[in-house]
């Protein structure tokens, strides 16, 4: 087997991290075309789906990548959600965020919660959101981060607490982008699935290579 000439790579370091430099401009250029684009196409979409009754909490309840983040104490809250909206830097579209809407209800006073992620230097974090929970609902409070198939899971609103993007990536570029395709597909999603690694972080990992991925590579946060 043919080996990897070592000494003419390094000979040629500089003029490679040129290239790939070069290559990660065009690429944020095209998304942020792309997302120039298709911008009016999902004012559209959210209009329609407005139509549709209780279509995000049926969504969020079936889709594989969102429903195994749910307790069973979040799900009468989810079933307040009216709409998700993502948001995105026109700049620059690694910068974004996710707004979900929700009726009056019994359990905080937010009429938005807002996922905000930004991207420092080379990673993109997400910043923690407050809730104003109403008094002794709470459902946060006492859950336990998962770690292994046995314990169960934070409660998914724990989650705006904390600076884990990897679910707001998930959420913006598949969940949100994906919606009505996923919603006429019961909600499956057989691409990615749900893991901790051994510090109990929750990330999404796809099973196919991301080599059609639209969007500039994105580096996942770090705890």
């Amino acid at each position: 087997m043919a080996e990897i000439d070592q000494a003419a790579i390094e000979a040629v370091q500089d003029q490679l991290e040129v290239i790939a430099n070069e290559t990660e401009k065009v690429e944020l250029e095209l998304a942020n075309k792309r997302y120039e684009l298709m911008l009016p196409i999902f004012e559209k979409r959210r209009k329609v789906i407005a139509e549709i009754p209780n279509f995000w909490p049926t969504l969020f309840k079936l889709n594989d990548g969102t429903s195994q983040m749910l307790e069973e104490a979040d799900h009468p809250i989810i079933d307040h959600l009216t709409d998700i909206w993502v948001k995105h830097d026109p700049k620059d579209v690694r910068n974004y965020e996710i707004v979900f809407t929700f009726s009056d209800n019994e359990y905080f006073t937010n009429k938005e919660l807002i996922k905000k992620v930004v991207l420092n230097g080379d990673e993109q974090t997400a910043e923690k959101f407050t809730i104003n929970w109403k008094e002794g609902k709470d459902v946060t409070k006492n859950s336990k981060r998962k770690k292994d198939a046995d314990e169960s899971s934070d409660s998914f609103f724990s989650w705006f607490a904390d600076d884990d993007a990897n679910l707001a990536d998930y959420i913006a570029n598949q969940l949100f982008t994906e919606a009505l395709h996923l919603y006429m597909n019961g909600g499956e999603d057989g691409d990615f699935e749900l893991e901790s690694d051994d510090e109990g972080s929750v990330d999404l990992d796809d099973d196919e290579e991301d080599e059609e991925d639209d969007e500039p590579s994105k580096k996942k946060n770090k705890k």
